[in-house]
């Protein structure tokens, strides 16, 4: 089964009945020079599970759309992931009526679906590449904790121990948001070296 090899800034959520509303939030975010990831797009071949939970980890921010009622099950799934990666959430919103929301929600930022553009500007600020010294530096650190990326997606602590690894041998302090993102980016392109499942 073939894989995507795009990268990702955003990771766009939404129902299918919002799928309108979100191919011109993608049109914005391209305008941008911001690449999305939306799992609806997915094309024919693609394991659509691995894909998206690939993107969603790799992503520097998570933006989620949503209409009045009930947030769907899914979204409350990608969101509590992004939160555990220590992934900046924005929440927004289309057409009037009453949100049923989670009071988790209350901690993230909300936008109308008119305020796009103050989402896209707070994702672009944030998302500064890292320089050739941290990008050694987390390879490194990558080796020396010695837990390869797919164990690193089920274990949010196991990004900590090498955010502190970064810290204490390197003197380099990533944020915990952007280590999945550049691992996995660092894979793709085949640069990051392969270390043996332990434990």
């Amino acid at each position: 089964m073939p894989r995507i090899k795009s990268t990702y800034d955003v990771f766009l959520s939404y129902a299918s009945d919002l799928r309108g509303q979100a191919r011109v939030i993608i049109k914005k975010f391209a305008a941008a020079k911001l690449t999305v990831f939306a799992p609806s797009e997915i094309g024919p071949g693609y394991n659509i599970v691995e894909e998206t939970w690939q993107a969603l980890a790799e992503s520097w921010a998570v933006v989620v759309l949503i209409k009045p009622g009930t947030m769907p099950p899914l979204a409350a799934i990608e969101i509590g992931a992004a939160s555990a990666w220590q992934k900046p959430v924005y929440i927004l919103t289309e057409g009037k009526g009453e949100y049923h929301l989670p009071v988790y929600i209350l901690k993230y930022a909300v936008f109308k679906i008119s305020e796009i553009g103050k989402v896209i500007e707070l994702i672009s600020n944030g998302l500064n590449p890292l320089n050739d010294e941290q990008r050694e530096a987390l390879v490194e650190g990558y080796v020396r904790l010695h837990v390869p990326t797919d164990r690193l997606l089920r274990e949010p602590a196991s990004i900590e121990r090498l955010r502190t690894i970064l810290r204490r041998e390197s003197g380099v302090s990533i944020p915990g948001e952007r280590i999945m993102q550049e691992l996995l980016r660092l894979r793709k392109r085949g640069k990051l070296p392969r270390v043996r499942r332990s434990g």
